[in-house]
Formats: structure tokens, sequence, C-alpha cells
């Protein structure tokens, strides 16, 4: 009998050793914070009222969290890209990171966010700089620029209304042509009894250039309606512009002008 056994394990040991149950696998979320996806398809990307595409895009970014004071304080960094067209240049990679949360004291009522958001054309910059040397050779100027930015949000109001500001300044702005400042005033509010939610917002670029084409302010308007089906959201949004040919660009160019944008889009 023992002979049996001791045989029987011998037998038996070659096939657990060359079928081991495999118990490793990926975990499910990071051991310390939130990591986060969203992919979305446009119909067009306007960018504070300015066209980027002039037709498809398709968005999509990834974004990691962790808490160091609960409510109150979230580090984050995120990255986002879009397809381009209209400047022919491709592609736009962003990269931010900064902090969040609700404001002591008035949590239920007032949240922040604050941080800083770099623009980034992968591939564009050299053929952006070739030629533009004093030497006609390769010149150092880029497309990319940073953007320090705060916001404000406001909850707690009637009919669940929403408020945000938002607020961004660039040292060098596109192409390293200008300094700017931009402000935008935000609102949402729930359609009662209908699963719909309209939104809106205004925004104003004002920058500080030297003549007509790099020193220019304009408006930008935005309003929308958003819902949620089928695990995914939707929407329509109408944007358009004023005073756009400060510029040196007619306002009813593709630039500017009057764009309605239909988007889907999901989270992770």
């Amino acid at each position: 009998m023992l002979k049996k056994i001791i045989l029987a394990g011998a037998l038996s040991l070659p096939f657990v050793i060359a079928n081991p149950v495999n118990s490793f696998e990926f975990p499910e979320k990071p051991p310390v914070g939130e990591l986060s996806a969203n992919v979305s398809y446009y119909t067009n990307y306007i960018w504070r009222g300015e066209e980027q595409t002039g037709g498809l895009a398709i968005q999509g970014g990834f974004d990691y969290s962790v808490n160091l004071l609960e409510t109150y304080i979230d580090a984050y960094v995120g990255t986002w890209a879009a397809n381009l067209n209209t400047n022919g240049f491709g592609m736009e990679l962003d990269y931010y990171g900064g902090f969040t949360g609700a404001i002591p004291l008035v949590e239920d009522y007032l949240s922040y966010d604050i941080g800083m958001l770099y623009y980034d054309y992968p591939g564009a910059s050299s053929q952006h700089n070739a030629g533009n040397g004093p030497d006609g050779g390769s010149g150092t100027q880029g497309l990319e620029f940073l953007e320090w930015y705060g916001s404000l949000g406001i909850a707690g109001l009637p009919a669940d209304l929403g408020i945000s500001y938002y607020f961004g300044y660039s040292p060098t702005g596109f192409a390293q042509n200008y300094d700017y400042t931009y402000h935008n005033i935000s609102a949402e509010i729930p359609v009662p009894s209908t699963p719909f939610t309209l939104y809106g917002g205004v925004g104003f670029t004002d920058s500080d250039g030297d003549d007509s084409v790099t020193g220019y302010g304009f408006t930008d308007y935005l309003v929308g309606v958003s819902t949620s089906a089928f695990g995914l959201d939707w929407g329509v949004q109408y944007t358009t512009t004023s005073d756009y040919a400060g510029t040196g660009v007619d306002a009813d160019t593709t630039l500017g002008g009057d764009h309605v944008v239909g988007y889907v889009s999901a989270s992770f």
C-alpha cells in the first residue's frame, strides 16, 4: 500500500509542476490613489471658440490622483491628446498636474482647482522652425507653451445650479509669440423631470502682443445640452466668437465664427 501511494505521488508530481495554477493577476487599481481614463468622439474640435480640426476629432487621456487630505486636497497628474487638422500640426498632446478639493468651512458650496497645463505638438516644432534661424537654418521657436490655471466652483445653489470661474495665464502663448490671460464663467443646470442638462459659458482672451496679429482680445460663447445613455455621455453644443476680427482674421472664417458640434464620450 505504501509503495502504491509513493508511486502515485511520484507519477502525479510532473503534472503538477508542468501545469501550475496561474496565481498572478494584474491589480484592478493602483495600491495608492486612483487611475482613470476617458475617450471622446467630436464632430469638430473647438478650443475657446477657435476651430482646431475642421472635421472629426478623437480625444482621450489618462488621469492619476491621490488624496492628501480627506475632502480638502487631492493631487493629480494627467495627459490628454487630440488630432489636429486646421493648422496642419497633426496632434496635440497635453500634460497637466495640480491640486483640487473643497474649501474648508464652506466645503458644501465651494471647490477649487489649481495647476499647470503644458500644450505640446509632437513633430510640429521641427517643421515650424525650419528656415526660421538667422542664417536661414533651423530656428529655436517652438509651438508648445505653458499655461498656469486656477478655478473656483460653486454648488448647493437652487435648482442644482452649478457655476464655475476659470482663470488661465501663459507667459509665452502659442509659438511663444505673446503672453495672454483667459477668463471663463460657466454654468450648468439639470432640466427638471428630464435626463438632460443645459450648460453654457462665456470666455475672454486677452493678449499683449505689439501688433494686430499677436495683440488682441476676443470673446467666445458656448451653449449646449448633454445626457447619459447606454453607459455613454452624449451632447451637442453651439459655439461662436465676437470681436475675433481683432486678430487680423475675418470673424466669419473657420478659425472663429459659428460652429455646431456633437459628441459622445466615455470614462473608465
